[in-house]
């Protein structure tokens, strides 16, 4: 009888500890954050090809759309702070594109950035910073899309 009691004890003890070890094998350690690392790399090179000059009507809009892609930075750099995530590598950003593929590339960059924050995050605590910056990044889309389209009205019309 004491010896199934033992057994008991220890298998219990043992099954406990075992599933205590797999949940600190699989928690979140300190280091790169892959999506926000390639989330705001592509806001980053957003960024710059919103800072080009164009027209002063389609400038406007770049400039609000620049605004958002610079809060959504903000807000993926403090998540990932909190997350206790690195994010400081800042790969090179190519601006050597034509005018017209501009839009295209920055608009491509902001879906890009989009659907690596969304992707599941396992610390509820960075989840309201992530969502903050998904908002400006879709805020970011909807400028760019108009002034993608006064862009293209302009060229229509030879300005």
């Amino acid at each position: 009888m004491l010896i199934h009691k033992i057994t008991s004890i220890g298998l219990l003890t043992g099954l406990i500890s075992l599933s205590l070890g797999h949940g600190i094998a699989l928690a979140d350690i300190p280091g790169n954050h892959p999506y926000y690392i390639h989330a705001r790399s592509d806001l980053r090179k957003a960024e710059s090809l919103l800072e080009t000059s164009d027209e002063f009507n389609v400038t406007q809009e770049m400039r609000s759309a620049d605004q958002y892609v610079r809060n959504a930075i903000r807000d993926i750099e403090v998540a990932s702070a909190l997350d206790d995530k690195n994010t400081s590598s800042y790969p090179p950003i190519d601006t050597s594109l034509k005018h017209r593929d501009k839009f295209q590339q920055i608009y491509q960059l902001l879906n890009t950035a989009n659907q690596d924050i969304a992707r599941e995050e396992d610390n509820n605590f960075v989840l309201s910073w992530r969502n903050k910056a998904e908002v400006e990044i879709n805020q970011a889309k909807h400028f760019t899309a108009i002034a993608a389209v006064r862009d293209t009205v302009d060229d229509l019309n030879g300005d």
